[in-house]
């Protein structure tokens, strides 16, 4: 009877057939275990697509990888034994016609497949327990409890929470331990920014979300990357999400940051010899880091999740730059909801879903608003407004304390700011660069 068991043969080709053209796919069914395909075949085609990109980082599947790595696995490759390199280039060509072209197709199918292997497990235990229950030897109701409860338990943990159920004194080691790995030798937990100044009231930590607001032109993009360049610095992987430059354009400003050379001489071609020198070090600078820019003006949920995960196995991305929060559509109700919706997705599914430390912007109005602005500050674990000073605070506060003020006017992580006060910066654009000020402005106290 047991050969009767559901299962679906197209759900299980198709899963093998998508991985194949778009083997990235896999990080979206880690919870789909090789033993749960009821054809051995498509165990062993998961288990070796699964292990080429995971293991062996390869992201292009194709007859020679795909053959060395069944070869690899004795038990693989007995099941496997009357395919040869043909006969692999065959499924190969096959799965054109099968591949799914989504994330959501794949994990339709990939809930398929879980859900049948668990009906068969399940079938099979309550086959197991029937006998149990007709065995006159078993009279011993509490160890029969037992056994049913404790089976039946452990395949709910195994298909539908995948983990154990602690309580929370089993888990306060653990946690005091990663308390304690998230300090830096100086005390700093998280990852910290580049100005010591901003240390003072939050990191940059794993799970949370830090919003930078901004009048349009008015340098989002410049801070952000002095931030990512920073991380960079400090051996930090690091990716920056752009809605906004191309990657050469985004690369003339990098290099321009890093060797202080006026964008538009970089642009011109205009540099001497010895600026070009520091342009090819900024370049093998560049090359050797864990850093990636990626241009997308209509980014989609699925696209920035699903680069993240690449990225997490790829170079185990730990900060996560999105420039910037902003809506496709024209209809000012339907652009409250979007933004509000992005700034959700960033800080639940991608800084507290996949443990990333995330800085992304959003833009400013006239008003010094952005849309609905309570969606996004809802979300976000602090927010900061970036403005260009007046001329009046410019002779007021001094010459060293620069020429643009940051205010951290929300702040979960840490110390509250006045919303009349701010913080001292020195912003040049045309080297790409912002410095925290020589010194900050004295405050002006209220008397009553």
């Amino acid at each position: 009877m047991t050969d009767n068991l559901p299962y679906d043969i197209q759900a299980e080709s198709g899963i093998v057939a998508t991985l194949i053209y778009k083997p990235e796919f896999v990080l979206h069914s880690e919870y789909l275990k090789p033993e749960y395909f009821h054809i051995k075949e498509n165990q062993c085609f998961y288990w070796a697509i699964q292990s080429l990109y995971r293991d062996d980082k390869v992201d292009k599947i194709d007859t020679f990888n795909l053959t060395t790595k069944i070869n690899s696995n004795k038990g693989v490759r007995n099941i496997l034994e009357k395919m040869n390199i043909n006969s692999v280039q065959e499924l190969i060509d096959l799965s054109k016609n099968v591949a799914r072209d989504t994330t959501e197709e794949y994990k339709l199918l990939v809930n398929r497949v879980v859900s049948l292997s668990f009906k068969r497990e399940l079938f099979k235990k309550l086959q197991y327990f029937q006998g149990k229950c007709l065995d006159e030897k078993e009279d011993n109701l509490s160890h029969l409890s037992t056994l049913i409860y404790g089976d039946l338990n452990g395949l709910a943990e195994k298909y539908i929470t995948n983990s154990e159920i602690k309580t929370f004194g089993e888990v306060v080691d653990d946690l005091w331990n990663e308390i304690c790995k998230r300090r830096s030798e100086n005390g700093i937990y998280g990852i910290p920014s580049k100005y010591p100044i901003l240390n003072e009231y939050f990191t940059y930590e794993p799970q949370e979300l830090v919003l930078f607001k901004a009048r349009m032109k008015k340098g989002k993009s410049i801070f952000m990357m002095n931030e990512a360049v920073h991380k960079i610095k400090s051996g930090v992987p690091t990716a920056y999400f752009d809605s906004e430059l191309s990657s050469r354009q985004f690369f003339e400003r990098l290099l321009s940051h890093l060797t202080k050379i006026p964008v538009k001489k970089i642009k011109q071609g205009s540099y001497t010899q010895t600026e070009e020198d520091l342009i090819l070090d900024a370049m093998n600078w560049i090359k050797s880091k864990p850093f990636t820019h990626i241009y997308n003006p209509v980014w989609t949920l699925d696209q920035i999740y699903t680069h993240c995960k690449i990225l997490q196995n790829k170079i185990n991305l730990q900060f996560l730059v999105y420039d910037y929060i902003k809506s496709n559509t024209k209809v000012a109700s339907e652009q409250y909801n979007e933004l509000g919706a992005m700034c959700d997705f960033l800080k639940n599914n991608i800084a507290g879903g996949l443990k990333l430390s995330v800085l992304a912007a959003a833009q400013l109005n006239r008003q010094g608003q952005t849309a609905d602005s309570d969606k996004l500050d809802r979300y976000a674990s602090v927010s900061l407004m970036w403005r260009e000073k007046t001329d009046e605070e410019i002779v007021s506060d001094g010459k060293e304390c620069g020429n643009f003020a940051l205010t951290v006017n929300l702040n979960r992580l840490g110390e509250q700011m006045q919303e009349e006060d701010y913080l001292d910066f020195v912003f040049q654009g045309n080297t790409i660069n912002v410095e925290q000020a020589l010194q900050q402005h004295e405050k002006t106290e209220l008397n009553f």
